[in-house]
């Protein structure tokens, strides 16, 4: 299955494309019309959230925030009937139907927390091998300061023995 682009993936064919950097603090139309590209690429085909739109390009350094992304977003049909452009290179990124943007960041994460559980599970099974930590779980738990106690009292005179 392949995978949708990013958006930083996205925004850069779009930089590449244009032959512009749409994150410049410019007002120009090609600058405004490339950003209401991206905008309606993250909300409509990514379904990202307004404010995380505003958040991605301010992390690339453009002025941004919710109402200027929802502008952009509405106009850009407008855009696109004067710049024939948009609409071929909107058409060269394809997108799985109907996986909002927040929902693969989740998978994405419980996918790598799932290898990190298992993992640790693998490390405390191998752990659990070890003939001391065997030797000590059936220990009963009233006895277990007793035990520990004793353990310390080993361990400092191997200790001495080696100064």
């Amino acid at each position: 299955m392949k995978k949708d682009p990013t958006p930083i993936q996205i925004a850069t064919k779009i930089k590449e494309d244009a032959g512009i950097d749409i994150f410049q603090n410019r007002r120009d139309a090609e600058y405004v019309e490339y950003r209401g590209l991206l905008c309606f690429i993250l909300r409509d085909k990514l379904q990202m959230r307004w404010t995380y739109i505003a958040s991605f390009f301010q992390s690339q350094g453009k002025h941004m925030d919710h109402s200027n992304v929802q502008h952009l977003f509405k106009m850009y049909p407008v855009y696109k009937k004067s710049n024939k452009k948009l609409g071929r290179l909107e058409k060269k990124f394809y997108f799985t139907p109907n996986v909002p943007f927040d929902e693969i960041n989740k998978i994405d994460y419980l996918e790598k927390k799932y290898v990190r559980l298992e993992t640790e599970h693998i490390e405390l099974k191998n752990r659990l091998k070890n003939p001391l930590v065997n030797l000590v779980l059936d220990v009963p738990t009233h006895r277990t300061q007793e035990l520990k106690g004793k353990i310390k009292a080993i361990k400092n005179t191997w200790l001495k023995n080696i100064r």
